[in-house]
């Protein structure tokens, strides 16, 4: 399911910080990392004149290309097949990330991101949000602060009782199933909602034989979601990423949006 995935790395610390959990992804059965590090041209549209673009680009890549090996090295030292995209492509870094995951037949992206402050991050959004909005495959975001030691210990499945959710289910078992992780379903009943049993009691049938335990909760998805969150203390989410809908939706962003920008701990986002 996971035998191929692209991480998507910009050489910092924290993010090569990541490269640590591939150990773990080598359990579930990933044979091949893809590494993508692309030039950000969006930080010089609109600079002062008298940059030349092409020669800014060959310097990023005769830099990048020494720290793609590295990284390629310690791919190799886990048992781990690696291939880092060369050229390094240049542009807008969502785009390229997402062409680089379809043309090497990725199924997943992994990546980091480093909280450059939750305001910014509502008003220009992220490299890593715009990633799992586009994407269609699932997406693994771990932030640059995380302190989990295993990202699929103990999994908090939020599930809406949609398709949004149901999809991510696959997912969730295939992991649970090689590694033995326990799971944590939780749902959220909104505000004037009735709670709908038997729509949670199928979900809850899919999940017999493995490890796991429903939580319910009333009030704020988000808020719900990442107080079990703590209080459990998971080691990674798992959500469904759709389409915004309402005005605050489109303004914020959806439920799996804002879990992506508060969460402390990894964040796992299957759109379709």
């Amino acid at each position: 399911m996971f035998e191929r995935i692209l991480f998507a790395t910009d050489f910092s610390e924290p993010n090569l910080k990541i490269l640590d959990f591939l150990p773990e992804f080598k359990e579930i059965g990933t044979e091949e990392v893809v590494v993508v590090r692309v030039i950000n041209l969006n930080r010089i549209i609109g600079a002062a004149g008298g940059i030349n673009i092409d020669e800014y680009i060959e310097e990023c890549r005769r830099e990048a290309e020494s720290k793609l090996a590295e990284i390629v090295s310690r791919i190799d030292s886990f048992g781990l097949k690696a291939k880092p995209i060369v050229p390094v492509p240049a542009g807008d870094p969502v785009n390229e990330i997402i062409k680089a995951a379809k043309e090497n037949g990725a199924k997943l992206i992994l990546m980091g991101s480093r909280g450059r402050g939750i305001i910014k991050e509502i008003l220009l959004g992220s490299v890593s949000e715009g990633v799992a909005r586009m994407s269609d495959i699932p997406v693994m975001v771990i932030k640059h602060k995380t302190k989990v030691k295993r990202l699929f210990e103990r999994i908090l499945y939020a599930h809406d009782l949609t398709e949004h959710s149901e999809r991510v289910m696959k997912y969730v078992k295939f992991i649970a199933e090689k590694l033995g992780s326990e799971i944590i379903l939780v749902h959220v009943v909104e505000k004037e909602e009735k709670l709908a049993e038997e729509k949670l009691k199928i979900v809850e049938e899919e999940l017999l034989g493995l490890n796991f335990k429903t939580i319910v909760r009333y009030g704020t998805p988000h808020k719900e979601i990442l107080k079990v969150c703590k209080e459990e203390s998971a080691t990674s989410i798992f959500i469904g990423g759709g389409i915004p809908e309402t005005v605050t939706e489109k303004l914020l962003g959806s439920t799996a949006d804002v879990i992506l920008r508060y969460s402390k701990i990894p964040v796992f986002i299957a759109k379709s």
